[in-house]
């Protein structure tokens, strides 16, 4: 896997995330009159967060095809775990039909029974949208 530009990726990502937060913090301290300013900076921000996570994915999931997974079955068993949770009780921000409907189709190719861990590892990194890793944050 392309090590150093993924780093650069994240790197990228969490150096957005704080200008994002410094905005947040801006809007709720400035006057009325500077708001729609502060908040056409935020969404430019977090347009740009989205392109960066999207690069990631592409990048994780192009490198995925020619990866080989030793340890597998336990990130299916993980991811598996947490798509359940998620879409058993999904966030505020995931509550859309849309949404759990993709997240249930991933989680259904990783409940194939006939494909071997490794083969189910790959056909769902390629699945995952970049929102799925803003779960977590």
């Amino acid at each position: 896997m392309a090590t150093d530009e993924l780093q650069n990726l994240d790197k990228n990502i969490q150096r957005l995330k704080q200008q994002l937060a410094g905005k947040r913090d801006t809007l709720v301290k400035i006057a009325p009159e500077e708001e729609v300013r502060i908040k056409q900076q935020i969404e430019d921000l977090r347009r740009k967060i989205r392109y960066f996570e999207r690069e990631k994915w592409d990048l994780i999931a192009s490198d995925s095809q020619e990866a080989s997974f030793p340890d597998a079955e336990v990130m299916v068993a993980e991811i598996v775990t947490e798509l359940t949770a998620i879409t058993t009780e999904p966030p505020d921000q995931l509550a859309s039909p849309q949404i759990l409907e993709l997240l249930n189709q991933i989680l259904a190719k990783l409940n194939q029974p006939e494909r071997l861990a490794a083969a189910k590892l790959k056909a769902s990194l390629s699945t995952i949208p970049p929102f799925v890793s803003l779960l977590g944050r």
